[in-house]
């Protein structure tokens, strides 16, 4: 792996973890007291931070500096597994109960067809 890899896998992370956390490049750079430009250029894989730099976007993330260099995607944070198990929890239940009336509506339906022809 090169520097350039590095650098790439850096740019791709630091760019999930901010769009995880819904900011915009303003925002992150203020939270991270780093110009915008910079931050930018960090992005897109034009500069290469210093390690005090990583470790004001981490804080400003809510992350920890080595997710930034990750191969795969950085993990969600806590808060966001806990809102997709939810998620995943609501969706589970509506379907149970669109199911369960499709199936009360299918079984009204044959009755009524047996009942008008018996």
């Amino acid at each position: 792996m090169t520097g350039t890899d590095l650098r790439h896998i850096l740019s791709k992370n630091l760019k999930l973890l901010r769009g995880q956390k819904s900011l915009s490049q303003i925002e992150l750079a203020e939270k991270a007291n780093i110009s915008i430009p910079f931050l930018s250029n960090i992005e897109r894989s034009n500069k290469w931070p210093y390690p005090d730099t990583l470790v004001k976007l981490a804080k400003a993330l809510d992350v920890e500096v080595y997710m930034f260099f990750l191969e795969n995607k950085p993990p969600l944070p806590d808060s966001a597994q806990d809102t997709l198990e939810q998620f995943k929890k609501d969706i589970a239940v509506s379907l149970h109960k669109t199911i369960s009336a499709a199936i009360d509506c299918s079984i009204e339906t044959i009755a009524s067809h047996y009942e008008d022809n018996p």
